[in-house]
């Protein structure tokens, strides 16, 4: 394994982003948008995860209405990717519900950060990512 085999190997994933790229493509299924060695996971008013019901989100220079979610990065050993590393910042949910995102339960805050709920839904957009890209997804590790 190389630097140069593990970014081809990984980059059919990449081309599939860049097809399914929110900005430019208004399908259902375009929530992503291509990084160097990785991408960006959002979602929209109809699939979002559990909590931003509600949660008024605008197209801006995107081909439909959006909001970032978080980010998903090859995870390297080496020369060697070993998973892809998973986080998540509610951003959109924090200014438009700031009671969910930063209150007290058990003496800690509450942060958009890595939300649970967050996680959950973003790393399904992974996995199914990867799949549609026809590579065996790595390990999906949560940061």
């Amino acid at each position: 394994m190389s630097y140069s085999s593990e970014h081809r190997r990984l980059a059919p994933v990449l081309a599939y982003a860049r097809k399914l790229d929110i900005a430019t493509n208004p399908v259902p299924e375009a929530l992503f948008e291509a990084l160097t060695a990785g991408f960006n996971v959002w979602c929209t008013p109809e699939d979002h995860p559990q909590g931003w019901d509600g949660i008024l989100l605008i197209a801006g220079a995107f081909a439909k209405p959006c909001g970032f979610v978080g980010t998903a990065t090859w995870k390297w050993e080496g020369e060697q990717v070993v998973a892809i590393s998973l986080e998540t910042d509610a951003y959109d949910l924090a200014d438009q519900r700031p009671e969910i995102c930063a209150r007290k339960t058990s003496g800690d805050w509450i942060s958009i950060h890595n939300r649970p709920e967050d996680l959950e839904w973003a790393e399904g957009k992974v996995r199914w990512l990867v799949q549609q890209a026809s590579v065996l997804c790595p390990e999906v590790v949560l940061e």
